[in-house]
């Protein structure tokens, strides 16, 4: 049995339509299935948990959405070794796609995800804080900082809707990521990686936990990033001038920004941020705080994804 659960105002509202079309493709193909819709926030969390727990056989279901879908979806989910995971990119940015290699055209992951051409397993990162008010998996990344400020900003943007009915919503984070790098506070820290080796900032800009190499519509902001290792690859932006930053931020496109100083790229199973003041939190562009001692890691169990 298949158990779909869809976000229909993802692309802002361009996903319904979509879904209209694979939809009319499962039925065509004789598929068994059972589909939810979201409505509001957090209901692919709540949808998700719901499956596990009435249905424990085993089962695929697959998300359809953007990357906040995935978020919500992977924070529901347990018991993995009930399910095999699918994913349909129908949002504005898709990292989790790009970074695992599934297509971005949804029709054709539908063929796939309906004759699966082979099943991974992958990892999820988790962020806890401290304190213990955090506690979330991810898909794509979970930073604190700079990236995350961006985040909150950009789900506010009323610009970024109207971009994205052209398909230039991630534009959006440029221009907000822009501003921020002459407005945003930066805050002294200290990273700590797998317990040994630190990291000791003056002026800590952003962490960024990556799980795949990509986030904000495309960017490797952790070229190194590999969702099957069973660690974290963070980069680490601190003790830079705002005009160093504006100049990474060109770099950043490429993966090139990793080659300048201030700029660490590290791997490992954990990394601890420690600042003096809280910071803005994300998981997989979705805000889920503010905090001034997290821990980024792996969750223990990988998940079993259709490809």
């Amino acid at each position: 049995m298949y158990y779909f659960i869809v976000n229909p105002g993802s692309q802002t509202g361009k996903a319904k339509n979509l879904w209209n079309d694979l939809e009319d493709r499962l039925k065509n193909a004789g598929i068994d299935y059972k589909v939810s819709f979201t409505t509001i926030q957090n209901d692919a969390e709540k949808i998700a948990a719901r499956i596990c727990r009435e249905h424990p056989e085993m089962k695929r279901i697959v998300l359809a959405g953007g990357d906040g879908t995935v978020n919500e979806g992977l924070n529901g989910l347990y018991g993995y070794d009930s399910f095999i995971l699918g994913y349909i990119p129908m949002g504005s940015s898709n990292d989790f796609a790009r970074g695992l290699g599934i297509p971005q055209d949804p029709a054709s992951v539908m063929e796939n995800t309906v004759h699966p051409r082979r099943c991974i397993r992958i990892d999820n990162g988790l962020v806890i804080s401290e304190d213990g008010d955090i506690v979330r998996k991810f898909g794509v990344s979970s930073g604190i900082g700079y990236d995350a400020d961006i985040c909150e900003k950009a789900l506010h943007s009323k610009l970024k809707k109207f971009l994205n009915k052209f398909g230039l919503g991630k534009l959006v984070y440029y221009m907000i990521g822009f501003i921020l790098i002459f407005t945003s506070k930066a805050r002294k820290a200290v990273v700590v990686i797998d317990g040994k080796r630190t990291i000791k900032c003056n002026r800590l800009l952003f962490v960024a936990a990556m799980n795949t190499r990509y986030e904000g519509g495309g960017m490797p902001m952790a070229p190194a990033a590999n969702p099957y290792d069973g660690k974290i690859t963070a980069c680490v932006a601190h003790d830079i001038s705002r005009l160093k930053h504006l100049f990474l931020m060109t770099k950043i496109i490429k993966g090139k920004h990793i080659n300048y100083k201030g700029v660490d790229q590290v791997t490992a199973k954990t990394i601890e941020v420690k600042a003096e003041a809280p910071m803005t939190i994300h998981t997989d562009g979705e805000i889920v705080g503010k905090n001034d001692h997290v821990t980024f890691s792996v969750f223990p169990e990988k998940i079993k994804m259709m490809i």
